[in-house]
């Protein structure tokens, strides 16, 4: 890469305003509040909890301490040390988010340039991670993915360079510890260090005997942070990440692992509404998710068959290496991602959120196919207008896209932050309640983000079968659940259902969904009914 390539003033002022235009729609996309889950409750309660002096984890409804369970601790880590200042760590993790979002847009347009020399590739690249309908929604939530990608990206961002001045140990080792961050941000992660670690052995043109050196020293600066969490973690809970590698039947995990990577990829292409609810036969998504696939394969394997034939590879090669920088990090991304789903209990949610890293770099390499296609044929002439007229015209069909998302967004809100669960009438009717009551709800997450009150979970939502028997709640078996339906049976915990039981019971039960309801209430004494839920207790005899 020539980095005494003169600097393109107008480029970087149209990336800087990609990466403000981003942070601008996130701002719209988040009017009422960052979006506000489950996760992002136990992220945001174990910073709480660290400032506090409690350890970085959550208590437990008995009063005991449970240390983060299902991530790593890099997130909340970063929301204590903003939260020192006094700020509002809802809102920290808001606009660290948002900023966050700017910064990726500024990195690969910015690396795109110069390992292009393309202002049209590297202001397409920036146009498309900016307005991407997938990512917005992705970054509308106060969740670790954004600073998981950023570290990640950084860290090959700064291994490009060091691969151009290997004499610069110390870009070596910070691309190391910002892949290593990553992987603390989010165990999936690893797969930055994994693809940086590659890179170095396949496109270092030093000695085979200094590469292993240096992929040493690469990996050590990336791995000590976690080989401390996983210490700290593995003494106190005996488990890491608080799961559990379980024996399942592979088959049935792939079969229902294929359908959500189906949608997720048809979300990359079409609107929504084209999926959900197509005008042409429903068998056509599928070959649309077959041709893409296909075809960036084809495309990849075209792009490396002519590189290889041509005798000038100079102007090419660093295209070409950031090219592969990204297709071994997919690899590496999608084969941790397919272990950890077949093998760990509970099973990891595949959706748009899991997939955003791979979203990015999908995007970014047929940024990049299109620049090595202009440079391998110039002499298809067709090539020079047709190719950016299609990214242009990609780009615009994603801005109309999230246009809408931002629209929705705006008007509905994000999850806890939402005016649904901010008026939520079962929900000021809990705060209203005694400070010391116990409470079950099928919505632990939400009650502890809106009330500040820890309660038992509803155990049923997360059986794998349903029950034989449909009996009403205290009367079922009293050994399945914790002594949760004990607690309630003698008069010392409130039944909280909020309207979404519904819902996350249907899984379980299908049809048989609103019978299994009925039967679970009946003859329980109400002691409060609102328009999105109920509070019951056991009747008195």
């Amino acid at each position: 890469m020539d980095t005494s390539i003169k600097k393109e003033p107008v480029l970087y002022v149209f990336i800087s305003l990609m990466a403000i235009l981003g942070v601008v729609e996130l701002v719209l996309s988040t009017h009422w509040g960052p979006g506000i889950g489950g996760d992002a409750t136990i992220y945001i309660t174990s910073a709480h909890n660290l400032l506090a002096g409690k350890g970085i984890g959550l208590i437990q409804p008995d009063g005991s301490f449970r240390l983060i369970p299902y991530f790593p601790p890099f997130f909340p880590l970063v929301l204590s040390l903003i939260g020192l200042t006094g700020a509002d760590l809802v809102e920290s993790a808001h606009w660290l988010n948002m900023l966050l979002f700017g910064g990726l847009v500024w990195l690969a347009g910015s690396l795109t340039y110069r390992v292009s020399r393309s202002t049209l590739l590297a202001g397409i690249l920036a146009a498309l991670l900016a307005v991407s309908p997938i990512l917005i929604p992705v970054y509308s939530w106060a969740m670790a993915e954004p600073l998981s990608i950023f570290c990640g990206i950084l860290g090959l961002v700064w291994l490009v360079d060091y691969l151009h001045k290997p004499q610069r140990t110390g870009l070596l080792i910070l691309s190391g510890l910002l892949a290593g961050l990553s992987f603390l941000t989010r165990y999936s992660a690893v797969a930055y260090l994994a693809a940086g670690w590659v890179g170095l052995l396949v496109f270092s043109t030093k000695r085979w005997q200094e590469r292993l050196v240096e992929s040493l020293e690469y990996l050590a600066a990336g791995l000590w942070p976690m080989i401390i969490w996983v210490i700290y973690d593995v003494s106190k809970t005996a488990t890491l990440a608080s799961r559990s590698l379980e024996t399942v039947d592979i088959v049935s995990r792939i079969a229902s692992m294929l359908p959500p990577i189906k949608n997720i990829i048809l979300r990359w292409l079409l609107p929504d509404s084209w999926i959900a609810s197509p005008r042409y036969p429903a068998s056509i998504n599928l070959l649309v998710d077959i041709l893409f696939v296909l075809g960036m394969l084809l495309w990849f394997g075209l792009i490396i068959w002519k590189f290889n034939k041509t005798n000038n590879k100079t102007y090419n090669q660093d295209l070409f290496q950031l090219l592969i920088l990204l297709m071994i990090f997919i690899l590496a991304y999608l084969g941790i991602i397919f272990v950890v789903y077949i093998t760990t209990y509970p099973p990891i949610t595949i959706d748009d959120r899991m997939f955003s890293p791979i979203h990015i770099d999908i995007l970014w390499i047929i940024v990049l196919l299109a620049g090595l296609t202009l440079n391998l044929w110039p002499a298809w002439r067709w090539l020079k207008f047709g190719l950016p007229v299609l990214l242009i015209l990609f780009v615009g069909a994603y801005g109309w896209r999230s246009m809408r998302i931002i629209n929705q967004n705006y008007e509905l809100g994000l999850g806890y932050t939402s005016p649904k669960w901010r008026e939520s009438q079962t929900i000021q009717a809990l705060k209203a309640m005694p400070a010391n009551s116990t409470i079950v709800t099928n919505e632990t997450m939400a009650v502890l983000f809106l009330t500040g009150r820890t309660a038992y979970p509803y155990a049923e939502i997360y059986l794998n079968k349903p029950l034989v028997v449909y009996s009403e709640y205290g009367n079922g078996d009293l050994s399945s659940d914790n002594g949760q339906q004990r607690l309630f049976r003698e008069h010392k915990a409130a039944l909280v259902l909020f309207d979404s039981l519904s819902s996350q019971l249907e899984s379980i039960y299908g049809d048989q969904t609103a019978q299994r309801i009925q039967n679970l209430t009946d003859g329980l004494q109400v002691s409060y009914m609102g328009s999105d839920g109920v509070i019951y207790y056991y009747p008195t005899q």
